[in-house]
């Protein structure tokens, strides 16, 4: 189980430095953003939804504030709480993190919150989910933080998307139950120290600007 988890690691984590390599030697061609004489964009603020949280319904919604030469301060929170009786499917998220990044790289002294980026996070989650009559949940928030990558590249003049992949440790205490009779029935509790991928983000980033320079 150890090997599998590890391996899986080196797998996320080689695939979102790939993923970013190519994506910003693409970005070197544009000129018209990057290019010589191209205008310097500055951002003071960005809002943001992570597009891996809505595609499993649950909404977010990330602010970033550009503090001080390229160091910036992000607040990200999700809450879900949905439920399909008839098929007993049921899910309760939510939780965030608060993470401070360092932008770099000649695309971040061009455009604000844009280019390379390494960062430190905290966290915090809960969940209750159901499938079927099996549930597993996390009645109190657990509590972990880590090291994250990431590369936010243009799309447009004031939109950017945000890749980034975080690696830590998240404790929790879950509890396994199953749903019998209109019950539900406690199975087990289970403690757990989790040592490896605990954030990832595939998200859309509109950027609030407060000036331009030539």
């Amino acid at each position: 189980m150890i090997q599998k988890r590890n391996a899986l690691t080196r797998l996320l984590i080689m695939c979102l430095l790939l993923s970013c390599t190519s994506l910003a030697a693409r970005q070197k061609d544009k000129e018209s953003l990057f290019g010589a004489g191209a205008e310097t964009r500055h951002s003071f603020m960005s809002v943001s939804t992570n597009t891996l949280y809505d595609a499993a319904f649950v909404p977010n919604i990330g602010l970033e504030f550009n503090i001080y030469d390229n160091w910036t301060l992000s607040v990200n929170g999700m809450f879900a709480w949905w439920t399909m009786e008839q098929r007993h499917l049921y899910w309760r998220v939510y939780g965030g993190d608060v993470t401070v990044r360092k932008y770099f790289g000649r695309q971040s002294e061009n455009r604000s919150l844009t280019g390379h980026h390494l960062g430190a996070y905290g966290q915090a989650l809960s969940y209750d989910l159901e499938v079927g009559y099996f549930g597993r949940m996390v009645p109190e928030l657990s509590y972990g933080g880590g090291i994250e990558y990431g590369y936010s590249f243009p799309v447009s003049k004031s939109l950017n998307v945000d890749l980034f992949l975080g690696v830590g440790y998240l404790g929790t205490k879950m509890y396994d139950y199953v749903e019998s009779d209109g019950h539900y029935v406690w199975r087990a509790t289970i403690g757990q120290q989790w040592f490896g991928p605990t954030k990832a983000g595939v998200s859309l980033v509109w950027l609030i600007e407060s000036k331009k320079t030539r």
